[in-house]
């Protein structure tokens, strides 16, 4: 199954929160796996009050002598409940030495342990950067997802980094764009595009924006373990734009995903 990886370049718009909530808004035959590929170190295990182990350290050490991807996950995954669902999770340990150690493990040559065949793995790289250990990751990658606000000082940083994006890999570059922004989906598009076709000379097809997301603080602390999911969790704004996300990436995930909830009205949410 494929490779979703999620970053950012400036700010923190919530990759982390993000791809929780991407897993979590997957079907369940998509067996979608969360793993903590940040070279600054995890949160998972003090966000959700994870266990020290099994975490992307025995992920790494499996890899090295496991004849398959799905075998070595099995060494590193903790389940985490949200709602009604359990999402696999491989969590980082906070000290980013750690995941830096173990990065070249889960994608180098010959290994691609992040390309299990059994469900979708959502890898949640953090901030990049220019020397970031995540790159090889997102090479791998079927959907790159950038996380930005449409604001002028983060979307400057992601425009100086669009080369490097649109030539990181033959899978898809996703920009969604978290809350907060000032400028509207429209116009950010035209702007990237803009840039890719004419100062890259590339493609501006090579590029899609999504969002903005919602701002939703129930949504955000039901997924930061802040908040018990109620039963009707899904409901969330912030739940309902990330299952649309997935609804809009499904042609390149390969993957049956679910379709976009249908509109209903906002009620309270238990």
């Amino acid at each position: 199954m494929p490779l979703l990886t999620v970053t950012y370049i400036k700010g923190r718009p919530g990759a982390t929160t993000t791809a929780l909530g991407l897993a979590a808004s997957a079907p369940a035959d998509a067996r979608a796996t969360v793993v903590e590929c940040d070279p600054a170190g995890g949160d998972l295990m003090r966000r959700l009050d994870l266990a020290a182990t099994p975490s992307l350290v025995d992920v790494a050490a499996a890899a090295r002598g496991a004849a398959d991807a799905d075998t070595a996950f099995a060494s590193g995954v903790q389940p985490v409940t949200v709602g009604d669902v359990v999402v696999p999770v491989v969590a980082a340990p906070a000290g980013g030495a750690q995941t830096r150690a173990a990065l070249p493990e889960l994608a180098g040559t010959g290994r691609a342990v992040l390309m299990a065949s059994d469900r979708l793995v959502v890898a949640d790289c953090g901030r990049l950067s220019a020397g970031s250990a995540a790159w090889p990751v997102l090479r791998l990658a079927d959907v790159v997802l950038v996380m930005v606000r449409a604001r002028a000082d983060e979307l400057a940083h992601l425009r100086e980094a669009l080369a490097e994006l649109v030539d990181v890999g033959t899978g898809r570059l996703v920009v969604v764009l978290a809350a907060g922004g000032v400028y509207p989906a429209g116009e950010v598009a035209h702007v990237l595009r803009t840039h890719v076709s004419e100062e890259l000379a590339r493609d501006p097809g090579a590029v899609e924006v999504l969002g903005p997301l919602p701002e939703d603080r129930k949504g955000a602390a039901v997924l930061g373990g802040e908040l018990l999911a109620g039963s009707r969790w899904r409901r969330l704004p912030l739940m309902r734009a990330y299952a649309r996300v997935l609804d809009d990436l499904a042609a390149g995930l390969t993957v049956a995903l679910p379709a976009s909830p249908d509109p209903i009205c906002e009620e309270a949410l238990g």
